[in-house]
Order: C-alpha cells, then structure tokens, then sequence
C-alpha cells in the first residue's frame, strides 16, 4: 500500500511539471514564469519528500534545462537546476550523485557574474561532514571565509531570496558544526555571529519571510548546540536544547521542520541525561526514541538505539548486559557498514557522470542536426550559392564529424575510466563476500555487475566505432554464412525479410544476435539430417522477431543438453528477449526470438 501510495505521489507530480510546460508552450505562462514556477514546485515536492530516481527527474528537468541553455539565461538558473538534482539526490540517499552536481554547480558558481556559491558550497559541506571530513568542511570555510561573512550584508540588501536564504542557514550550520568538531573556536564563533547578524537583518528587513527566518533560527539554536559540545559546557547544552524545544512548539515554524526539530529534541536529551548518568530520564526517552523509529526502523536507526541502551545499562553498572548490548550495537554497525555506502557512493557519482554526458551529447546530436539544416537551407539557392554552399557544408561537416568523434571518443573513455574501475570494486566486494561465506558459485549480484560491465564495454564500443549496426547488417552477415556453408553442405536456405532493415541495433544486441542464429546454424549441422534452412526476420514497432527452422530431425534428448543450447539460453537471457523453442523430435524444430530494439 505504501509503495502504491509513493507512486501515486511521483505521478502526480510529474503530471502538475508536465502541466506546467503544456502552459508555458500555450503562452499562459512566460519563460521566467515557468523557470520560477518549476523551482518553487521542485522545492516544494523535496520537502514533502516526493522523491524521483536521477534519470526520471532529468527526464523532467529536461524542458527547464532547454530553455536555460539554449537561451542563455543567467548563470543562476544553470545552479537552480544543478540544486534541483542534488537535492533530490541528497534526500534519497544517493550521495555519489549529490556530489557530482554539487561540483557541477561549483564550476557553473565561478563563471558566474553573481559569483553566488551559496548551493554548491552547502552541498559540498553537507556530503563532507556525511563522511566525517570535517577538516574538509573547515578548509572549504577559510577559502571562502570574506564571502561567507559578507552574507548578512547581503541579506540587508534583498539580494538572497527565500530558497537561498535557507540553503545560507545550512550552509552555515554544516560549516560551523565542523568548525567545532575541529575544535577551531575563532572560526566557530566567526559563523555563528553571521548567523545572529543574517538571522536580524532578515527580522528587520524581511519580516514576512517566515521560512528564512525559521531556517537561520534553527541554525542558530543548532551551532548554540554544537558550541556546547564543543566546550563540554553542560548548561549551554541544555540551554540549546530548550530553544530548540521552543522553536518547534512555536505556531510559525514550518512543518517539515517542526517534525525535524521534535526528533533532535528527544535524540539530544537522551543523550545529555546519558552524559549525566541520570537513569530514569534517559529510560523514558530512549523509550520516546525508539517509538519515533518504531513506524521505519533503518540498520542506522536501529544502530543507534541499540548504542544507547549500552550506554544505558554502564551507568546501571550492569556491565555484563552493557557488554552484550554493545557487542550487538557493533554487529549492528558492521551490518551497515557491510552495505558497502563508499562504494556505491563511487559508482553512484560514475553513473550521475554517465548520465549527465548522454544529455550533452544528445544536445550536441540536435545542435549538428539543425547546423546542417540551416546550411542546407543556405544551398538552395541559386546555382552558384548551391556550388559555394556545398564547398561549405563539406568542409564545415568534416570538421564537425572529425569534432563529434573526438567527443564520442572522450565520451567512450570516460564511460569506461569512471564506471568499470567502480564496477570491478564492487565485483571484488562481492566475490570476497562469497569466500568469506564459503560459497563456490557466484552470487546474483557478480552476474549482474558482469553484465553491466559488459553492456558498459558495448557501449563504449558503439561510440568509438564510425560503424552503427542495423538490422540489415545481421542479416547479410547470416545470409553470408550460409551461402558459405550451403556450397560445402549441399544444403538449401531461404531468408524472408519482412522487417526494417535500417533500424538501428547496438554493437551488444548485434553481436549477441550472430552469435545466437550462428549456434543455431551449428547446432542444425552437428544433430540434424537436413536439406533446407529458413529464415524469417520481420518486426512490429520496437520489437525485431525472427524465426528459424530446419526440414530435420530436430533435437534428441542427448543433443539438446549440449552446451550450445546453454550459450544460446544464456545469451538469449543476457538480451531480455523472449525466446520459444518448439522441438519436435524427430520431426524437426523451430525457435522464435523476440528482441526490443532500442
């Protein structure tokens, strides 16, 4: 039910930015109205955690990054998209990817005239102190430091508006709470006076904006918090902690962060009744903690808890418990860890980067299409600019293919560079885990990344190559096998085209095909007294069918447990084809073979 319930949710969505695009195509909606409107609505489904997987919402982000890039807008809109992908990224727990948009806003913030690094450096923070590089965070803070404390003066002059506000009150949490963490004291009360003087320009200047002014509040109740920790100051600890408390019973707070803030309330006076051994109140709000985790338990949350109640059971002085309480906290932490997060954060920043490139391209594909449109245009005019126009397009078309091959050669080098070294890590994880449990067969999961790996390796091969297959390359390199063979086999064949055959097929499905409809060629020649082969490749829409089949005996019992029927099986399933074979032994046999081409 709740997975029906989360789709419904990405549905509607989609359906209302869908919407939005058919208003702004209509000319109900202007351009910057419906830039404005999609960021507004993209914030606003973030929140509600209304999350999409990274290819969907670049499919949706598609017509917003159109306009921007082709009509040049503001270095701003560039970052707003960049923002949208990562935060998405960030709330679904994709942190390889969360990274690479933030770089990718990084470099757009330094070409930019506004130079405003507020989204990048926030993201870039958040995922260094995810890791617990808070020194990274801290250097980030010094090479920005003018920047960063020149932000409540702009906050006076109405330069940041609601979303970056609240990006700068978490920006300014992350960096102080790494300040602290590295025991830097001048730096920490350095962003904290920022966050004072933003969170008081903005109740001066803006008091309507009562998002931002819940935000910075927040962050000046969090580093109040973080500065107590930091200082092992007990009355500031619990000082922050009421003001926390009081900031999510207040009216005006936002929902999703009064939700938020109720959560590090009992989180952080468990731990502060922890710190002061008194066992009553942590009991009671261990107890409150676990009925917050009750409805959606994570390994991490339970992690936690389980950490807790050992520390718990010390200050009871029930040291044997408090033993096998922590040893099961540890068991429970290395189940979390053995989720293998860095990795599949690595390869997860390798797929955003794959993803990222195939738009590039495919804009690059439709920038060329209408180049070359626009000078045939230019050619049809009189004899003399026909003769001119075609001298041009040659030339200017040789030098864009010569220039669209290097970019397909750099786009198949960095497939391969970034994705398979992650992919073989991953690989290496898996088949290690299988040793460590005694297991001699490979697992699902090494198949499937083999698999990957391969059809990776067949896409790089498709963008190096000048060649593109079609169907009618497959069927003449069939049809050039059995001609060789007919004459030496005194044997007849017949292939029935009834299919397009200028469709497209990649390097992967091409030579996995030949080597099927080969195997089949064999197998007929090795097992069946024959006299005629036949052939039929037709297609209906996206799907390629293809039938063969021989005048023979077909496959005995012994035969069709050879190890071609096997290879033929296994590649048949590598294509995600569906596949019927009918034998009917001794009375011939016929395979049917379905493939959807991409």
């Amino acid at each position: 039910m709740g997975r029906s319930l989360a789709q419904s949710k990405e549905d509607s969505a989609t359906r209302v930015l869908n919407n939005l695009y058919i208003r702004y195509q209509k000319g109900a909606l202007k351009e910057k109205e419906y830039l404005d409107a999609v960021q507004e609505t993209m914030q606003l489904l973030t929140f509600k955690h209304v999350l999409f997987k990274n290819k969907d919402i670049l499919d949706i982000m598609s017509p917003y990054r159109k306009i921007v890039w082709n009509n040049n807008y503001n270095d701003l809109y560039k970052q707003e998209y960049y923002a949208i992908l990562s935060n998405q990224a960030k709330m679904s727990g994709r942190d390889g990817q969360m990274l690479y948009y933030a770089e990718k806003m990084m470099a757009q913030a330094k070409t930019s005239r506004s130079k405003n690094s507020i989204s990048p450096l926030m993201f870039l923070t958040d995922y260094y102190n995810g890791k617990n590089s808070y020194h990274r965070t801290l250097d980030l803070y010094k090479e920005n430091r003018t920047y960063i404390l020149g932000l409540p003066a702009a906050v006076v002059n109405q330069r940041l508006d609601s979303a970056t506000l609240i990006r700068t009150g978490n920006l300014l949490i992350y960096m102080g709470k790494a300040a602290y963490h590295e025991q830097d004291s001048i730096s920490g009360q350095e962003i904290t006076d920022a966050i004072n003087k933003a969170l008081t320009n903005v109740q001066q200047n803006n008091s309507k904006n009562l998002l931002a002014i819940a935000a910075l509040r927040n962050a000046q109740v969090k580093l109040l918090y973080e500065k107590g920790v930091s200082t092992n100051d007990r009355k500031l600890i619990w000082n922050a902690i009421e003001q926390m408390q009081a900031l999510a019973d207040y009216e005006g707070t936002p929902e999703y962060l009064k939700s938020y803030l109720k959560f590090k309330v009992i989180d952080n006076k468990t731990v502060f009744f922890l710190e002061e051994a008194n066992i009553d109140s942590t009991a009671h709000y261990i107890k409150l903690l676990e009925g917050e985790f009750n409805q959606n338990r994570s390994t991490w949350d339970h992690y936690i808890v389980t950490k807790y109640k050992a520390r718990a059971l010390y200050n009871q002085g029930n040291y044997v418990a408090c033993i096998d309480t922590l040893r099961r906290a540890i068991e429970i932490g290395e189940e979390f860890m053995s989720t293998t997060v860095t990795e599949a954060s690595d390869m997860m920043y390798a797929m955003a980067k794959v993803e990222d490139q195939q738009i590039v391209l495919a804009e690059a594909e439709a920038k060329q299409k209408r180049t070359d449109q626009l000078l045939l245009l230019i050619g049809s005019g009189t004899v003399l600019l026909l003769l001119a126009g075609v001298s041009a397009f040659v030339i200017i078309r040789q030098r864009q293919q010569a220039k669209f091959l290097e970019f397909k050669l750099n786009l198949a080098r960095n497939i391969h560079d970034e994705a398979n070294p992650a992919l073989l890590y991953a690989k290496t994880l898996a088949k290690a885990k299988r040793a460590g449990e005694g297991l001699s067969d490979k697992s699902e999961l090494e198949h499937h990344i083999d698999h990957t790996m391969e059809l990776i390796r067949s896409l790089a091969h498709d963008l190096k190559s000048d060649k593109q297959y079609s169907v009618a390359d497959l069927i003449s390199n069939i049809r050039a096998t059995l001609e060789k063979l007919s004459i030496v086999g005194e044997f007849q064949y017949q292939i029935h085209e009834k299919a397009d055959d200028k469709r497209f097929l990649s390097h992967y499905q091409f030579s996995q095909l030949k080597a099927v409809l080969q195997e089949c060629i064999t197998n007929t020649l090795k097992h069946a007294e024959f006299s005629r082969i036949d052939l039929l490749f037709s297609n209906q829409k996206d799907k390629l069918n293809i039938i063969y089949k021989d005048n023979g005996s077909g496959w005995s019992e012994q035969s069709s447990n050879g190890i071609g029927l096997d290879n033929m099986t296994q590649r048949i399933q590598k294509l995600n084809a569906d596949v019927t074979i009918d034998n009917h032994y001794p009375e011939g046999y016929q395979i049917d073979l379905s493939v959807k081409l991409h």
